[in-house]
């Protein structure tokens, strides 16, 4: 229990830092506009994913991923110092797309409650 405990501590911590220097310390303008979601740390700590959104558009996900990729090793240690740990894991970025699958999910399903609605308004009366 307190390894899970553990672990999700380190996710928390990630998360927030890793938004923070993304978000205000790194220059690039291929990861202006990035969001870090959610941070998946693997059960020896040795790994971290992190799932990332982009907010501006004019940038595409290869561009993003690519300027987080060169940014990896300033990322990291920036981490190390604002974070007591033997080792800092590895960072692995990732596109999060649950976002979108969401917003395509609620659409769907207004669609449905549309077409639902619309077809009792036409059915006749008994």
């Amino acid at each position: 229990m307190s390894q899970t405990y553990r672990k999700e501590r380190l996710d928390e911590l990630l998360l927030r830092e890793l938004d923070s220097i993304i978000g205000y310390e790194l220059a690039d303008p291929r990861v202006s506009g990035v969001s870090v979601n959610r941070v998946d740390a693997t059960r020896d700590l040795q790994v971290a994913r992190i799932y990332v959104t982009l907010m501006d558009d004019s940038v595409s996900s290869d561009d993003a991923l690519n300027g987080l990729h060169s940014a990896q090793g300033f990322i990291r240690s920036q981490i190390a110092e604002r974070i007591n740990l033997r080792r800092v894991p590895d960072l692995v970025f990732r596109i999060d797309r649950s976002l979108g699958e969401t917003q395509r999910i609620e659409e769907i399903i207004d669609a449905l409650t549309y077409a639902e609605d619309a077809s009792e308004k036409d059915a006749p009366s008994t």
